[in-house]
């Protein structure tokens, strides 16, 4: 036996989204952002509850779409552009041209 016994976990597809626990790591921060507001508010076992509930419709909502939908709902909603200097702000419905 060598020194170097180790087992390491290697992915299966390179292109696999990151991960916490069963979760993708978009739908975790929501689970976690609830669970702070919990704590911050001492009402943890209710927004810990909530969580689910938000992490879990959140991820029915994005089956079957793009890994990035979180993203484009956010530039879609959200009054602001980013700072993105090419991208038109979303706003804007209809182009001249």
């Amino acid at each position: 036996m060598s020194d170097i016994d180790h087992k390491y976990i290697i992915p299966h597809r390179l292109d696999d989204p990151p991960k916490f626990l069963w979760w993708d790591f978009d739908v975790a921060i929501l689970f976690m952002g609830c669970v702070v507001i919990g704590i911050m508010t001492n009402q943890t076992m209710t927004f810990s509850g909530l969580g689910v509930v938000v992490a879990m419709s959140y991820q029915k909502l994005k089956a079957g779409r793009s890994r990035a939908f979180g993203l484009h709902a956010l530039y879609w909603y959200l009054p602001t552009s980013f700072g993105f200097r090419i991208t038109p702000p979303s706003a804007v419905r209809e182009f001249i041209g």
